[in-house]
């Protein structure tokens, strides 16, 4: 979703049309955001490549849904970006809202990440490890109530109490200003517990704040944006911080970066990935080791073009690392909720694979790893790590499915199906196979 501008912008998905309005109403803090989505060809009605699998319609109308989050197999809570967090119970949204906030509405904010610690199979019920309610943490833009005043990026930690978010914890406030343009938002709760947070530049379109995490070699400005924080689930640092040791350097696990909508932990090695979306051009597919520096603000997409530029970043005394991209679309899907998927249910050969989606193009796409998963294992086509155009036939070996309409995140249920958020239909989608006996070994097999 980076790229958008206060005004009206109009995008082609495939050969359908994805129009999006946002406009500044004088005297007032709304937005309008219009779709058109067109049917010719059946270009918005989602296909997948394997034809063991097939794509079922969970949900319709909501509201610009950004997530989803289970809390077992069938039951899940949703974000929509206006603040309103709704739950499903067995297919069905509850009318009264979990929670309603206020957010900002800039295109970049809203009700944007959640995750979910000690979820249990009733929603109404406490964890029976440890007699207390499922905690929920949500990362949101408050406002102060008129749309356009954010108060900041916040991290709150809700407990869900009979189909309620209530006791709001607030574990970490980060900038909102100078705008919205590169908010970041995803959050995960990772394999050690800890919580990992996405904030991006939260800058203007032509404005980044002159902070070290976004590479400003002479500045000594470290104020939370523009990398991936970790924290305990009570919002402290864990030991003495990755980069240093002060507040709130101490909460970095990565910087240089710009943007993300999704990250995800290697369910194999437990190592970090995300997805990031920078600039005009280069979305990026990155390996995230404690430490990691993306380079934003001097560099995006492979050094290659720019080999003086990764000595010349940002380090902090050498414990910040710059490393290229796993893979890079130079014309911008806008990446949007990696996810490696945890189990069989869409057949053996895709177990632990990677998949990502795109919000401009509504695709689905798909990756291996190499032997010790440090790498991506990527046809021969695109060996070279960069693809030029999503529309070349180099693309093909890696779309997994199209027609989505505008992904906003891909997430994988208790029982291991894939899910599919779209925001710029409103529809929530699950992959499944056509059959019991129907799983196809058609997946496309990459070289290492």
């Amino acid at each position: 979703m980076n790229n958008f501008r206060q005004s009206s912008v109009l995008f082609f998905i495939s050969s359908g049309i994805f129009l999006i309005i946002i406009s500044a109403i004088s005297g007032q803090s709304s937005y309008v955001i219009a779709q058109e989505l067109s049917t010719t060809n059946n270009s918005n009605v989602p296909n997948l490549k394997d034809k063991g699998l097939k794509v079922e319609k969970i949900l319709t109308d909501l509201n610009l849904p950004t997530n989803i989050a289970f809390l077992d197999n069938n039951d899940f809570l949703i974000l929509e970006k206006n603040g309103t967090v709704k739950v499903a119970i067995d297919g069905n949204v509850l009318n009264e809202p979990v929670l309603k906030v206020n957010v900002s509405n800039g295109f970049f904010q809203g009700m944007l990440g959640i995750a979910i610690a000690h979820s249990n199979k009733n929603v109404n019920a406490t964890d029976t490890n440890n007699g207390k309610p499922p905690s929920v943490f949500l990362f949101y833009t408050e406002d102060k109530g008129n749309g356009h005043t954010p108060i900041g990026n916040r991290l709150y930690r809700y407990e869900l109490v009979n189909n309620k978010l209530i006791n709001p914890k607030l574990l970490l406030d980060l900038p909102a200003i100078p705008d919205s343009y590169g908010n970041g938002g995803a959050i995960a709760i990772g394999p050690d517990n800890y919580i990992y947070v996405t904030i991006g530049s939260a800058s203007t379109d032509n404005f980044y704040p002159h902070t070290m995490t976004l590479n400003y070699k002479n500045s000594t400005i470290v104020d939370g944006r523009g990398g991936i924080l970790r924290m305990t689930q009570d919002g402290k640092p864990v030991g003495n911080g990755v980069l240093g040791d002060k507040y709130p350097l101490n909460l970095y696990y990565a910087f240089g970066i710009e943007n993300s909508y999704g990250i995800d932990f290697d369910p194999v090695t437990n190592n970090l990935w995300d997805v990031e979306n920078d600039g005009s051009l280069n979305d990026e597919v990155n390996i995230v080791m404690p430490g990691f520096n993306s380079g934003f603000g001097m560099i995006t997409g492979l050094s290659v073009e720019n080999p003086a530029v990764p000595p010349a970043l940002v380090n902090f005394s050498g414990k910040g690392i710059y490393r290229d991209p796993e893979f890079v679309w130079v014309k911008k899907p806008v990446a949007t909720g990696m996810k490696f998927l945890t189990s069989d249910k869409l057949g053996k050969l895709y177990r632990n694979d990677l998949f990502i989606g795109g919000f401009l193009d509504g695709r689905i796409y798909h990756f291996n790893l190499n032997a010790d998963r440090t790498h991506l294992a990527l046809p021969q086509s695109l060996n070279s790590r960069s693809l030029a155009s999503s529309d070349l036939p180099k693309a093909d070996p890696i779309i997994f499915g199209e027609g989505f309409g505008g992904i906003s995140n891909l997430v994988v249920s208790p029982d291991g199906y894939l899910y599919v958020v779209s925001v710029g239909t409103g529809n929530i989608y699950r992959i499944e196979p056509t059959s019991a006996s129907s799983i196809t070994s058609t997946k496309i097999a990459h070289s290492s």
